[in-house]
Order: C-alpha cells, then structure tokens, then sequence
C-alpha cells in the first residue's frame, strides 16, 4: 500500500482476563494511490481484539479490494475476533475512475455487533457491508451516517438482525450506472452457502435518488423474514421512489401494500447543499429508538481529527443522519390548545403554531388555484414553524394542514410576493 499518514496512534494493550487485544487507530489520513486491486487498510485479527476506528481519513483510488478491511469474506479461524468493533467518526473517500469497480469501502464481514455510527462515505462503489453465513447482531447499528453517491450504499448479506438507523443515503446514478438499491439486504450464497438476512430494521433515514434507482432492495423472499422498514423519508427527483422485493419493482403505494414504510413520508428534505446535506427544517418523521441512539449529528458536524459534533434527539424522533438541537430560547410562552396559520396575507413568509395535540399535523402542502403542489414541508409541534415561500407568485393559496392520523386542515391564505 502506498499512502502518507498526517497522524497516527496505535494503542495495543493486553486483557488478561479477557485475552484480549485492545486496539485504537484514531486520526490518521491515508492517502492510498494504488488503481489496481487493494486489501486497503487491513485489521489484524488473528486474535480477538477490541477495535475502535475513529476520526479517520481514508482517500482511495483502487478498481478493486476495500478501503477499510475489518473482517472476513468466508467463514475460517479468524471469523468473531473483531465482535463489537466501533468504527466512528471517520471520513472514506473513492476518487477512482473505474466506472466497473466495486470496491468495498467499510466491510465488517464475519463480526458481530459492530457499531458503524457518524461516518460520511464520499463516491465509495460499495459503501457498507454486513456479512456473515448467518450471524445475528444481538446489539450494534448502522447509525447516522451520510453516504453520497454509492453503486450501493449499505449492503446487508447473510447477516441477521442487522439495524439501519437515521442514516442519510443520496446518489445522482442512473439506471444505466447501478442496479442496486441505496440499502441492499439479501442472501449470502457465496460458496455454495444458503444464509439468508432475516430480522433487518430500516428506520428513520433519509433515501433521496435524482434518477429512478432503488431506494430499498430486497433481494430473495427468504430476506423478507422479520424485514422492517418505516419511519422514513424518501425523494426522487425523476418520479416516485422505487424499491424492489424478490426482484419484483415496487412503486411506494405498492411497497406500502405490503406493509413496508406505512409511517413513512415522500418529501422533499431541501438540503442545504449535497455535500453537507443538512434539511431545510426539522424532519420529525422518525420514531423513539431509546437513549443509546439518541445522539446524531449536529447539523454543523464535520470530520476531522477529533469526534464529529453531535445532537440529541429533542421532541419528536427526527429521521436522517443530522439532528436539529433543542431550541433554547425559554423566555417565550407559547399559547396553548391551537392551531394558528399566520399572518394572511403572508409577505414572502408565514408561520404556523401547534400546540393541540388533537391536531397535530405532521406536514403541510401549499396548492395554487389549479390545485396543483408547489411546496411542501415538514411541521414540528409545539413549536413555531416558519415557512418561507422563495419564488411563489403572489395569489390566493390553500394551505392544507396533514398527517396519516386525522383529516387534513385546509385555509386560504393570501401570498404577496
């Protein structure tokens, strides 16, 4: 391997009691020029080892091979003996040419219980992989990560129980470019194995595709056993998201006719850029994943030498890989038991209060005269939303108030732009 390190700090320590080797690698930046096949940066793991992988960089260009190797692709002696690895904080880079590569840029292949949280995977062909011959993850996640422009961005193979968190997954590839989905789950079959991905949970991340590929991917029946997907946001630039089951291709309505995403919405999250992918406001689709998943990015997160900035999770469950921070101004006393759409007319912007929990709206939409949308956005409750109107043409509007739980709240409002 040919790279430069900017920083380095190994930390090997011996468990007696566990035999157990420790081992940190924390702030390097590896800069690898090899374009052909790589092993990338390789764990040792002859021996059982606690690794944790944090605040990294890796920059690679290699046609094949990995980026980061921290497991097996066959069952042998060293399969388990990185259980429980953390790998944090870390930023992996794909800058190759070779339009055919697949180069697999965080495998895990043959652990359990990995922790794979806060990373940002930038062009990598194969983003995340989870594979065995059919172990289960009894704890770990893939959780709040950003991952831009995957072949596939996180790969679940052979692997049971594996959860999928409040990451955000975007790709401007065509149809042409991959066939994969932005999550594939599906069976390891590899060597004549049969180990399908039972048990796998999908929730509150943020799927966003320009073209018309696969947000969800489930690759053979025997994968949907125990499958949960819901909580999510979508968005397709070129239509409606797609997802695929047995190989069959699933609209939305089709995809939730099977019970899949029932909870989930189809909007636009507005990202303040698609490098930073930061949502225009709060995306309070998400559901109550308990304090140990709690803490995502903060929305002024960057990767570095030191760990990424984090948020909490404050009032309703946000989805995506960036969390909002709790408001803290608390001199204002909001009113109480109301739903206020404010002021009409509306002068370039306008604000909505709820504090009703009998209506409780979890978006809105605007339609123009001919009923057609022209903007659409997500509400938090208990709080003030504002909603800035860019570009709409002065006229008369509906503002149309919804949720899945309740019949939607309709007001004309004037807008002067």
């Amino acid at each position: 391997m040919k790279y430069t390190l900017a920083t380095l700090l190994y930390l090997f320590s011996s468990s007696f009691l566990l035999s157990q080797t420790v081992l940190l690698i924390e702030g390097q930046e590896i800069i690898d020029t090899e374009t052909g096949v790589s092993n990338g940066y390789n764990i040792p793991r002859t021996q059982v080892t606690a690794l944790t992988f944090r605040n990294n960089s890796l920059t690679f260009v290699n046609s094949a091979g990995y980026i980061l190797q921290a497991g097996d692709e066959t069952p042998g002696l060293n399969n388990n003996h990185l259980d429980g690895a953390i790998i944090t904080g870390n930023r992996f880079i794909w800058n190759g040419t070779d339009e055919t590569s697949w180069t697999h840029a965080l495998f895990t292949g043959y652990n359990i219980n990995v922790v794979i949280r806060y990373n940002y995977l930038l062009n990598t062909p194969n983003g995340i992989q989870r594979k065995s011959n059919g172990m289960t993850d009894i704890s770990g996640s893939v959780a709040y990560n950003i991952i831009k422009n995957p072949k596939v961005g996180i790969v679940v193979k052979g692997m049971n129980g594996v959860r999928i968190y409040n990451n955000t997954l975007y790709t401007d590839k065509t149809t042409t470019q991959t066939s994969r989905g932005l999550i594939d789950v599906h069976s390891n079959t590899d060597n004549d194995l049969n180990a399908p991905s039972t048990g796998t949970k999908i929730l509150n991340n943020i799927f966003y595709t320009r073209y018309s590929t696969l947000s969800i991917n489930v690759m053979d029946a025997a994968s949907l056993e125990g499958f949960q997907s819901d909580y999510n946001v979508f968005y397709c630039e070129s239509g409606s998201p797609r997802f695929s089951a047995g190989g069959v291709i699933k609209t939305f309505e089709e995809w939730q006719a099977m019970g899949y995403d029932v909870h989930s919405v189809v909007i636009n999250p507005e990202f303040n850029n698609f490098t930073d992918f930061v949502p225009a406001n709060r995306l309070d689709y998400g559901t109550d994943l308990g304090t140990d998943l709690s803490e995502g990015l903060a929305i002024d997160a960057v990767w570095g030498t030191a760990d990424p900035k984090t948020a909490r999770q404050n009032g309703k469950w946000q989805a995506g890989a960036r969390i909002f921070a709790a408001e803290t101004n608390d001199t204002i006393e909001l009113p109480q038991n109301v739903t206020l759409i404010y002021p009409n007319p509306a002068y370039g912007s306008f604000y909505i209060l709820m504090t009703d929990e009998d209506h409780a709206y979890d978006f809105l939409r605007i339609y123009d005269s001919h009923g057609r949308v022209v903007q659409t956005l997500p509400l938090g409750f208990d709080r003030v939303n504002l909603v800035n109107l860019p570009g709409i043409p002065t006229g008369i509007y509906t503002v149309s108030l919804e949720s899945k739980d309740r019949p939607p709240l309709h007001k004309r409002i004037a807008i002067l732009n």
